[in-house]
């Protein structure tokens, strides 16, 4: 079996759709038919039916696509430890965030982890907070930020603060405040449902009497940055992190919106697995206990 083939699959029923999942590994569609086809081959089982709603797994499919997380995960670590190994790396340490922190809070944390711990060789990937959890318990990731918490029998979570998302309209949006009946004439923009985040924006806005159904959404993004740039270009609304917006904010090219007072609070969480001990990670744990909330960007 083809390692390959497996990610091109896994890739397209993660997103649903085959467009999508070339446009992540950077391959034309037919290309990724073509791997899943061959992976079929390989499996001696049909693993995908495709529909006018998009592409879902059969139940072989489904099956696959299970072991298909932690197969690829162990692969990709075990090829990047090899890596490591032929270039001399004294510790390597694993790190799995959902896409806002990863993306927005944690480059200037890591950046003062590496001034103080040269000789520890950092790995980051962005993942939404349900496979970040998964790949913490496998043990195939050292470190997860997550959005919430999460506790079990092995995993550990330290709480890293309070967080706020907000309305956000372009810099030259000319109403700085809304009554919540108005949000329905507009177009909006929001994060996709597989992240945390949507959660908390929806039972937020239920909370408020909004049901999010009866928004006018042109558009659902796992990218923030897709985002940020519709909204920027005057094509509607959206609710989004301040973390993920603090240098458009500055640079006036996003601008605040209040609504009746709605606000979105949620909070951030460092997890590890506790039954794991490696020195890389307990460093960085207790950097991050020490002042390393102090360094997010």
């Amino acid at each position: 079996m083809n390692i390959e083939n497996l990610r091109a699959f896994y890739k397209t029923v993660y997103y649903k759709s085959i467009s999508s999942a070339a446009k992540e590994l950077y391959l034309s569609q037919p290309a990724i038919s073509q791997q899943i086809k061959a992976l079929e081959k390989d499996l001696k089982a049909t693993l995908l039916k495709r529909t006018n709603r998009g592409v879902f797994p059969t139940p072989a499919g489904e099956l696959v696509y299970q072991y298909a997380e932690r197969i690829l995960n162990l692969y990709d670590n075990m090829v990047k430890d090899l890596e490591c190994c032929e270039n001399n790396c004294i510790n390597r340490l694993t790190i799995s965030a959902c896409p806002t922190i990863g993306q927005y809070a944690l480059p200037c944390t890591l950046h003062e982890f590496k001034r103080r711990y040269k000789n520890i060789t950092v790995h980051v990937e962005h993942n939404f907070t349900p496979e970040v959890i998964y790949n913490v318990k496998e043990g195939g990731i050292d470190i997860g930020f997550i959005e919430g918490c999460y506790v079990d029998e092995n995993i550990s979570c330290i709480p890293l603060g309070d967080f706020k998302m907000h309305f956000v309209a372009s810099g030259n949006w000319e109403e700085k405040s809304l009554s919540k009946n108005k949000l329905l004439r507009y177009n909006f923009f929001i994060i996709h449902r597989k992240c945390a985040l949507r959660k908390i924006i929806e039972e937020t806005l239920l909370a408020h009497e909004i049901d999010i159904k009866k928004l006018k959404i042109e558009m659902e993004s796992p990218s923030i940055e897709s985002i940020k740039s519709s909204v920027a270009a005057g094509h509607g609304l959206s609710i989004l992190p301040y973390i993920a917006i603090k240098k458009e904010l500055y640079t006036k090219t996003l601008s605040i919106v209040e609504v009746e007072g709605i606000e979105f609070n949620y909070s951030y969480s460092l997890i590890y697995n506790k039954k794991i001990y490696k020195k890389s990670k307990m460093d960085f744990i207790d950097f991050i206990k020490n002042n390393g909330k102090d360094f997010f960007c």
